[in-house]
């Protein structure tokens, strides 16, 4: 039952785990709106990611110069 199991898997992954090139053309609008889709949920993760980095360094600056004080 497993190794049935395991072999439908394998031939039908190029079905159910395609990736964006597999769709059609990669010059198309369609592509090309996923991919600028893509970079934009990066960009905002990356900008939520340093401010928690910023913020995380801002307060270990503040609690140093209260314990010096």
């Amino acid at each position: 039952m497993l190794v049935r199991f395991i072999s439908i898997i394998i031939l039908f992954s190029s079905v159910l785990l395609p990736c964006a090139v597999c769709y059609g053309n990669p010059e198309s609008p369609m592509s090309s709106g996923m991919n600028m889709g893509v970079l934009t949920l990066m960009g905002f993760i990356g900008f939520v990611l340093f401010i928690v980095a910023y913020s995380i360094i801002s307060i270990s600056i503040r609690t140093k110069d209260i314990n010096n004080s």
